[in-house]
């Protein structure tokens, strides 16, 4: 089936998410949260898009843009796609596909909805128990709310249409149940909290037991990992087991 062309925004506005191939984790630490936060603002800066928001959660990345023509849209993704993998690959020693082959995108047509877009993508890490989001450091919270002199986002827009930085907080912190173009979240761990959860849910005391069990075991135990949403890398990282025999499982 053909896929449906993307609607065009007559705002040139637009809500884009950006998700992890089979929801794998697309960072892994703060070095990679960095460099994609670098490479959104430097391809933005190169095709003169507007980046009003943006979120980074373990296994997909929400961004709020504006003066963004339909055909820049694409070319600012691929571009931002392309240049992290490549950072991703080299880094972790490893090949193929990283993101989900077709980034979503929402146009964001009036002001309205515009507020509660953005304040839907702030409060990402609170809807996934991560923390408050005053206090995430991976989203554009602080820039908004805060600094002076924003690096990465553009406040001037958001301000004219608010008022204030005080009004931006208020709006922000209120309660709001409407739906918006949803991803879902699940919860990350560093790999020495992974380490403690999964010998907990094996019920053994040392990972390396794994490699002792029978085949058929070892390639269940594998295979519950992944369904508790444990990512291919993180687990051969703590289990020692490489990435193709995980990836079968």
């Amino acid at each position: 089936m053909a896929r449906k062309p993307r609607k065009e925004a007559r705002s040139q506005i637009y809500h884009i998410i950006m998700r992890g191939n089979n929801k794998q984790s697309i960072f892994y630490d703060d070095a990679d949260r960095h460099f994609f936060i670098n490479r959104i603002r430097k391809y933005a800066n190169q095709l003169e898009i507007h980046i009003y928001a943006y979120c980074l959660m373990q296994n997909h990345v929400h961004i709020l843009l504006g003066n963004t023509p339909k055909k820049d849209l694409s070319l600012f993704v691929q571009k931002l796609a392309n240049s992290y993998v490549y950072f991703f690959n080299h880094k972790y020693d490893c090949s193929g596909h990283l993101f989900q082959g077709r980034f979503k995108s929402e146009p964001v047509e009036d002001e309205i909805y515009l507020k509660n877009v953005l304040r839907y993508i702030l409060k990402n890490p609170e809807k996934a128990k991560i923390c408050n989001m005053q206090d995430y450091i991976w989203s554009s919270y602080k820039e908004l709310t805060q600094a002076n002199n924003p690096v990465t986002i553009k406040t001037d827009f958001l301000y004219s249409i608010f008022g204030s930085k005080n009004a931006i907080y208020t709006f922000l912190n209120a309660y709001d149940k409407q739906e918006y173009m949803e991803y879902e979240n699940k919860p990350f761990y560093s790999d020495d909290r992974a380490k403690l959860i999964i010998q907990n849910l094996l019920n053994i005391t040392n990972l390396n037991i794994i490699k002792t069990f029978p085949l058929n075991e070892q390639i269940t135990q594998l295979h519950l990992l992944k369904e508790h949403h444990f990512s291919i890398s993180q687990i051969s990282r703590i289990t020692g087991f490489p990435r193709t025999i995980i990836s079968k499982a």
